[in-house]
């Protein structure tokens, strides 16, 4: 037993030393992802950017800065280096704009911000005009104006695009290419508007952007970081207000508060529709096309709603909001899934699971075996037993097997007799078989022989008609010949 209580205590301090060594990696790599942005800022903040003397001798031609700018179109983690490399390579003070407006358009991923990133500062500490032109193009995101493009442009794909830019617009102004945070004030004064919470598609992309903001500037609304001793000094070089820090809060809480009241309206309509889905299944024992249709538009609104607002107050480190529950109704899915309700209830029994993931992860339990090691499970027994039955098997696997070669000797002799019994029966049916063909052979030729004197008189019938219709030929015109004669003796008399 106490075997057992030691392997287990060693299995947890295991264990505790592994989870002490990845938090300690993590901290590492916090820290050098600090120090790397820390000395890119420094190096954006005061950048020695070159003078035109040393711009001119790099390559100005039209084809090649035509190329890099392309390239700028599909910046990606992968390709940065060489890009940065024909960054360096080229003169790019006459096609600014043109990088700009390629950085805009580029279709970026969480995990391409930070060559993005790498690629701006480049450029920042190379062209004067570069910082102000890109801040001024990431911004027409967020405001684009009245263009018709826009208008007809993607939800989707928009709702990504400005997902992206905010990322990288906030990673610039950490490492010091943006200077200037009053543009998060105007960013976020339009997302948190009150008016927005009237579309719903606008809604949910709103929510998510602010939710991405909250995590990634929590220095902007006054959250603390894990790790704050790492980031103190880093954040110290930010020229936050208490003010700003103040509107920040201001902004996300009064938007935060007006969505858990939409939130609260969503759900009272909820449950007052599926209050009256159960009133017509108890009288009809069916729901109709449309009542089932307008239930889930509502149940799938209020889902993304409740999702989206549960992400905004982990956000904020806040709890997400407690709908009241309603002990007289239940969700109601369509009027096949429903069952019939019971007699004395006013409720429709739901599923007990949402989707199969759900009941999967509930229902579909791991075998710890394949987790746990067997000594904290009990289930291994010592090794001295474990010894003793090996040597008690080898005993009764040796004792028997001097019986078994003496059986394997006496059944060899028995095949061995059994084979030449075998071969003698093997002989006698080879004889019968050639007799057996011997006579087939015989009666074929007698066959042949039959066949070919048939063949003969066939044939000498056939010449004696044919010498028959001869002569019958040569009767028939020695008659015609006596006729001619016997005609022409007539006419001879009659002269």
């Amino acid at each position: 037993m106490d075997h057992h209580e030691d392997e287990c205590r060693v299995g947890a301090e295991n264990h505790g030393k592994q989870d002490e060594e990845e938090a300690a990696a993590r901290l590492e790599e916090m820290k050098k992802s600090v120090e790397s942005k820390m000395a890119l800022r420094q190096s954006n903040m005061n950048p020695e950017r070159p003078d035109s003397g040393f711009l001119r001798t790099l390559d100005s031609s039209i084809k090649r800065n035509t190329a890099v700018i392309k390239k700028l179109k599909q910046i990606n983690e992968e390709q940065r280096e060489g890009l940065m490399e024909d960054l360096r390579g080229v003169n790019l003070s006459k096609f600014v704009s043109e990088a700009v407006t390629a950085i805009c358009d580029a279709k970026l991923r969480s995990s391409d911000i930070q060559a993005a990133v790498q690629i701006c500062s480049l450029l920042h500490q190379r062209y004067k005009d570069f910082s102000p032109s890109l801040t001024q193009g990431l911004l027409k995101v967020f405001f684009p104006g009245k263009s018709g493009d826009d208008l007809d442009a993607d939800k989707n794909l928009k709702a990504m695009k400005k997902r992206s830019t905010l990322k990288l617009l906030l990673e610039l102004y950490f490492v010091g290419v943006i200077e200037d945070s009053g543009i998060f004030m105007n960013i976020i004064k339009d997302l948190t508007n009150l008016e927005h919470l009237k579309d719903r598609d606008t809604t949910q992309t709103n929510m998510t952007l602010l939710a991405s903001f909250a995590r990634q500037g929590r220095i902007f609304l006054g959250l603390s970081f894990s790790g704050q001793e790492i980031y103190e000094e880093f954040f110290k070089g930010l020229n936050i207000t208490t003010d700003q820090k103040k509107f920040f809060r201001k902004a996300f809480h009064t938007y935060y508060d007006a969505a858990a009241e939409l939130l609260q309206s969503e759900h009272a309509s909820l449950r007052q529709m599926e209050h009256e889905n159960a009133k017509i299944l108890n009288a009809r024992g069916e729901l109709s096309d449309e009542n089932v249709s307008s239930y889930e538009k509502l149940r799938k609104s209020y889902d993304h709603l409740y999702r989206n607002i549960s992400s905004l107050a982990e956000a904020f480190d806040m709890q997400p909001p407690v709908m009241p529950e309603d002990g007289h109704t239940t969700r109601v899915t369509t009027g096949e899934d429903a069952s019939a309700p019971a007699s004395g209830k006013d409720s429709v029994l739901e599923a007990l699971w949402d989707d199969e993931d759900t009941r999967a992860f509930y229902e579909g339990l791991p075998d710890l075996r394949a987790f746990v090691p067997a000594v904290l499970l009990g289930e291994a027994e010592p090794k001295v037993n474990e010894q003793s039955a090996k040597m008690q098997e080898q005993q009764t696997e040796l004792a028997p097997e001097s019986d078994q070669r003496q059986q394997a000797t006496q059944d060899t002799t028995e095949v061995s007799a059994d084979s030449g019994t075998l071969q003698e029966g093997k002989n006698l049916d080879r004889g019968k078989d050639k007799e057996e063909k011997d006579k087939e052979k015989t009666k074929d030729m007698d066959k042949e022989k039959g066949k070919d004197k048939d063949a003969d008189k066939k044939g000498e019938n056939e010449k004696e008609k044919l010498k028959g219709l001869e002569k019958t030929k040569d009767m028939d015109k020695e008659k015609g010949k006596e006729k001619d004669s016997d005609k022409k003796g007539k006419m001879k008399r009659r002269n």
